[in-house]
């Protein structure tokens, strides 16, 4: 046997990211943790902020696997939103002086999610093309706490360079956002990953039967997030709203 238990905490050692390492796009999704965390209007049942590794850091050669393999060629500037954390997840929901608003996101790294399966579509509850275009799905957030199902997906195209945005939601239908990677990212920064939120952005008839619950979840986490997170503004999203229920 060659080599040392030092010699392999020394490579291990390597291989991590201190905190003064991290990107500023890192640095705001652990403070996305912290706002959460920190306060006592939110209780968190479930909370993972994973170690930073290098081997996780190279959005850029996976963008390179892609083209060469599959003839997809990505925007370079999509790199600059990497994760490099082994796993970014929380769910919580809000105390009980505020609406009801409960949540949770988990981030995928962007180095890996192009290397990643699709999404299982082989229930009968998809249609042929949903099928077809669910095999060109990678989850980039979902609630595996949850385990409702949910999932928003970032679609890989040829000829594509800035994917478009899809969400399955808990009824299994397969939604198009009005955002593409960075403003799904801006947005859920600010929704802490409440539930349904996504819909904002989708054309689901928030207006009707099935989807009052949807409706109802958005309106109430449009009443206590700007109670509870002040410092972010909420109006774009309410102006959002209103127009959607108009």
């Amino acid at each position: 046997m060659t080599g040392s238990t030092d010699d392999l905490t020394d490579d291990l050692t390597d291989d991590l990211v201190s905190p003064a390492d991290y990107t500023d796009h890192e640095a705001s999704w652990l403070t996305v943790l912290d706002e959460l965390t920190g306060s006592p209007e939110i209780e968190v049942s479930w909370e993972q902020r994973g170690d930073v590794d290098l081997t996780a850091g190279d959005p850029l050669g996976s963008f390179e696997d892609l083209a060469e393999w599959e003839g997809i060629t990505l925007d370079p500037a999509l790199a600059d939103l990497n994760l490099r954390f082994s796993v970014l997840n929380c769910q919580w929901q809000t105390s009980p002086e505020h609406a009801f608003v409960a949540g949770e996101f988990y981030l995928t790294p962007l180095a890996n999610l192009v290397h990643e399966d699709a999404p299982d579509f082989s229930s009968s509850l998809w249609s042929d093309e949903e099928r077809r275009l669910g095999g060109q799905l990678r989850i980039i957030d979902e609630g595996p706490v949850t385990g409702a199902g949910y999932f928003a997906a970032l679609r890989l195209q040829a000829g594509v360079a800035n994917p478009e945005i899809w969400y399955s939601d808990t009824q299994s239908r397969l939604w198009r956002m009005d955002l593409d990677y960075r403003g799904y990212l801006e947005v859920l920064r600010i929704t802490k990953g409440a539930y349904d939120w996504q819909h904002l952005f989708t054309e689901a008839p928030l207006r009707s039967d099935e989807y009052q619950r949807a409706a109802e979840w958005i309106t109430d986490m449009l009443t206590a997030l700007p109670e509870i997170f002040p410092e972010h503004d909420y109006e774009p999203l309410r102006a959002r709203m209103a127009h959607r229920l108009g």
